[in-house]
């Protein structure tokens, strides 16, 4: 309270704390950002190189990602496999796909081996993508040729190389299972939509010769709603045979061929391009940071001070309030000692 009492409360006092306080926090605010994006670009230094950098675009993680999407396509519309044994003949309906990844210095010559073997007949491409960190293919060989461009792909010294085999019987037996049950449910529809009409035709003819002219109607009506009812299940039996034949016959081409998946990526000691936009992304790091800075002593200053004002006045009303509280108070205490 004392210091309240000896202050100097005339404007040019109040005018120069408040200059002093204002300039306090700009200080304070230029010298913690500067620290925050010191600390920031010691230990995220390493990070820049590796993870930063790939979230920046150009890393091989991103193509990586965009070159598994046509395998889970592809995978999402398969059946899936039976992991036992179906028999002594399972491996007549072997099915061999093989997944390669490679890394070089030339990528572009590396992938144009690779993409020459789309000239080839017995080659067909189903997926290329081709950009300028890396290249992905999926292709599929006839099996006569399965071992020749096995051999092209070594040639190209992959890091990795893998051979998967697999017996598509289960599938094919299944197809076969199904197909049997909707052939016979087809008969059945297809037998009681005869029978159906053979009766409601003579019920018909009966109501007819009676001059039934309510019975005939009624079942008349009956006859439509029974006929349109089976009509529209032996459609959709059809076409649920249609399907499944056309699934298996997917799947028997596929015993015709052998599948091909291969990853290539540029692996360079010195990628000045990489180098370059390195420095791109740190730099920009550093103009944000800088007009964050800016912004700080600039229109959040601003805000600051608008806010500062609001709490110097509720704090110079608080002052107010209490100095006259605390006077009363010392008025009612001492009414009381005298009234003793």
């Amino acid at each position: 309270m004392s210091f309240l009492k000896n202050f100097d409360w005339s404007f040019k006092s109040i005018a120069k704390v408040i200059g002093l306080v204002l300039l306090g926090i700009v200080v304070l605010s230029i010298v913690i950002a500067m620290i925050s994006f010191s600390f920031r670009t010691v230990f995220q230094t390493a990070q820049y190189g590796n993870e930063s950098y790939v979230e920046y675009g150009k890393g091989g993680g991103v193509s990586y990602d965009m070159a598994a999407e046509p395998m889970m396509a592809r995978s999402s519309i398969m059946p899936p496999m039976p992991s036992y044994s179906t028999g002594p003949d399972a491996e007549d309906y072997e099915v061999k796909t093989y997944s390669a990844t490679i890394k070089t210095r030339k990528l572009e010559q590396t992938c144009g081996v690779v993409s020459a073997l789309k000239t080839r007949e017995d080659v067909i491409f189903e997926n290329a993508n081709q950009n300028d960190e890396n290249c992905y293919f999926s292709f599929k060989v006839k099996k006569e040729s399965t071992n020749g461009v096995l051999k092209v792909i070594e040639g190209l010294n992959p890091e990795d190389i893998n051979e998967n085999v697999s017996t598509i019987k289960g599938t094919i037996e299944y197809y076969d299972k199904q197909l049997e049950i909707l052939e016979k449910k087809l008969e059945s529809v297809e037998d009681t939509l005869s029978k159906a009409q053979s009766a409601y035709d003579e019920v018909a003819d009966l109501a007819t010769r009676k001059q039934d002219v309510e019975s005939l109607a009624l079942i008349i009506d009956n006859k439509l709603k029974l006929i349109e009812k089976l009509t529209n299940e032996r459609m959709s039996i059809k076409q649920q045979i249609d399907q499944y034949n056309q699934n298996k016959a997917d799947q028997m081409e596929r015993l015709n061929y052998s599948f091909f998946t291969v990853n290539i990526y540029k692996d360079l000691i010195f990628d000045w391009k990489n180098i370059k936009d390195s420095w791109k992304y740190e730099l920009k790091a550093f103009v944000n940071n800088f007009n964050e800075v800016i912004q700080g002593i600039s229109v959040h200053l601003v805000t600051y001070f608008v806010r500062f004002i609001q709490v110097a006045i509720y704090f110079f009303i608080s002052v107010f309030l209490l100095k006259y509280a605390w006077v009363a108070t010392k008025r009612i205490w001492k009414g009381k000692g005298k009234k003793r």
